[in-house]
């Protein structure tokens, strides 16, 4: 991975509300996670507020890669295609 000090940071000042993640997560994904934003150039910060900014809704509100729950009873399948 490559060393966290040479990787492109943001400017100073260009978060709006800055904060920190306050979760536990398998070692394992957060090292792949930065061995990720290392190999694209950013900090995992940074790439995380990309996704989180593009990442794409079903009309549910789910991540379109997650499997959603069934459909509340009474709930009806609208297809929006």
């Amino acid at each position: 991975m490559a060393d966290a000090q040479k990787l492109p940071r943001r400017p100073r000042g260009s978060l709006r509300e800055p904060t920190s993640l306050g979760w536990n997560v398998e070692l394992d994904n957060k090292e792949k996670w930065q061995k990720i934003a290392a190999h694209a150039g950013v900090s995992a910060a940074a790439l995380f507020d990309m996704m989180v900014e593009t990442l794409e809704l079903d009309p549910r509100g789910y991540p379109s890669w997650f499997v959603a729950p069934p459909l509340d009873d009474g709930e009806l399948p609208i297809d929006t295609a």
